[in-house]
């Protein structure tokens, strides 16, 4: 998963995000590194573990959208 993948899973999210600017900054920073996509979703779900309730969910709106994402491509 490239950062241009993370970046359209946010874009297609951002209208059901309710923590809109922390999610953002999340992605961003995802973005600027060179990760796999099971290490973008590791990295994800262990944010999931510090975040509450509303963050959490918006970050799971993401991984799923993520995950969406990575299968459209490899199908």
């Amino acid at each position: 998963m490239t950062g241009s993948d993370i970046r359209a899973a946010f874009d297609n999210i951002a209208s059901h995000i309710s923590n809109l600017e922390t999610v953002k900054t999340i992605v961003d920073d995802l973005e600027s590194e060179d990760l796999s996509f099971d290490a973008i979703i590791e990295i994800l779900q262990k944010k999931i573990e510090d975040a509450e309730v509303t963050l959490r969910t918006d970050i799971r709106i993401l991984i799923n959208e993520c995950r969406h994402l990575e299968r459209r491509k490899n199908s």
